[in-house]
């Protein structure tokens, strides 16, 4: 089966349709691109699942602190958080420990936050599609938070736009299309295609997660005691 171009948008969707044995007819360009942005979301979160210190979708955004405002909205293409660093000064930068609400006892007054926390250690809640501050600001700071943060893929459109994730596997792109399609309109003829971009859709998963799991081996890892007072038996 020769291809266009399989990395390109439009390379992807002639493969997908080839596979299917479909045509823009039965299996027009908003059907189709849906489930290939669909199995995008799915292949890039599987690459984000699989590696560790590379950040494959890496971002960092910059945000002002606002006086008395204890909510930062995440950034729109936000998918999972990093780290979080805050400066109260515009000098001293801290990072915030994440917690979770049930995790404090006491009220949640601006009165008992301002008495329980303090600027050089702050903390952050991740709740709905923003980032609650501890404690809140009491002066307005030029982008005072940075976020870190894995970001979702921008859904694939022009003709040339290209997955971000490594070559070898947005072919697997076009098995999803490929599959929801057959899935769609079974019949004896499609029966052994849908079987085939289903195990299809499988194997490129799991060498893609494979490939992630080692593509970084250039680290050297550092090993620290976590307490130093025991002695282990020197003494």
């Amino acid at each position: 089966m020769v291809l266009s171009n399989a990395s390109l948008y439009t390379g992807i969707r002639e493969f997908a349709r080839r596979f299917s044995n479909s045509n823009t007819t039965n299996y027009p360009n908003a059907q189709l691109d849906a489930s290939i942005n669909a199995y995008y979301d799915v292949f890039v979160s599987e690459v984000l699942k699989s590696m560790d210190d590379w950040d494959f979708q890496g971002e960092i955004a910059t945000s002002s602190l606002v006086a008395d405002q204890q909510e930062m909205v995440f950034p729109s293409d936000i998918l999972k958080i990093k780290r979080v660093e805050v400066t109260y000064d515009g000098t001293n930068w801290y990072t915030a420990t994440k917690f979770d609400i049930s995790e404090r006892s006491s009220a949640n007054d601006t009165t008992s936050i301002a008495r329980d926390f303090d600027v050089s250690k702050p903390y952050v809640e991740l709740y709905d599609n923003s980032v609650f501050l501890y404690p809140i600001p009491t002066a307005s700071v030029t982008g005072g938070i940075r976020i870190w943060y894995e970001k979702l893929p921008t859904f694939l459109s022009a003709v040339t736009d290209e997955p971000t994730f490594s070559r070898p596997f947005h072919v697997g792109l076009a098995y999803g299309a490929a599959k929801d399609f057959l899935e769609q309109y079974p019949s004896k003829e499609n029966g052994p295609r849908l079987v085939s971009a289903t195990n299809n859709v499988t194997i490129t998963l799991g060498r893609m997660k494979e490939f992630y799991q080692k593509k970084d081996q250039d680290r050297d890892y550092v090993v620290s005691v976590g307490y130093t007072e025991y002695d282990y038996g020197n003494n």
